[in-house]
């Protein structure tokens, strides 16, 4: 089961489990998102996201960018640019990035941006930022590989535009 491999692969000594998702830190949930099921393409339950957000419309929903709709080339390039701009991997600093910001360290980082319900979070660990490139393969077989129908897909459903 999904959910007892999510334990198995997290060292609990290296992230931290909680209940609360701020914006400005790396987190891998364990997601169930209720009405969508995961053959119909562009749903990951085991995602690593950068919390960008609360969502301004939805208390319970939360923007983030998952790490998984991106190809490994990408993840990298993004992570080397976060850590030459913002040097976030020596320490575990907080750090929020609005739209600009974030699409200044990649242009098309708007691929990964979903909103995401609280309520479809059943497990949640923050991945300190050190450990970030640790964990970015973490539940690869769920990882997106064709971005484009996935954004296409998604687009159609109202709330998850991006910025």
């Amino acid at each position: 089961m999904l959910y007892d491999q999510l334990h198995v692969e997290i060292d609990r000594n290296e992230c931290i489990r909680t209940n609360l998702v701020q914006n400005g830190y790396f987190y891998i949930l364990y997601y169930s998102a209720g009405t969508r099921p995961a053959q119909l393409g562009g749903f990951d339950e085991m995602p690593l996201i950068y919390c960008v957000s609360p969502d301004e419309r939805n208390i319970n929903n939360f923007w983030g960018v998952n790490f998984h709709y991106f190809d490994n080339d990408t993840r990298e390039y993004i992570l080397r640019r976060l850590d030459k701009d913002y040097n976030i991997f020596n320490e575990d600093i907080r750090l929020i990035l609005d739209g600009t910001q974030l699409r200044s360290v990649y242009s098309n980082i708007s691929i990964g941006l979903r909103c995401y319900n609280r309520k479809g979070v059943m497990d949640c660990y923050r991945v300190p930022n050190r450990f970030v490139p640790k964990y970015l393969d973490i539940g690869d077989r769920f990882k997106i590989m064709d971005s484009g129908d996935v954004r296409n897909e998604f687009d159609l459903a109202g709330g998850n535009k991006g910025f």
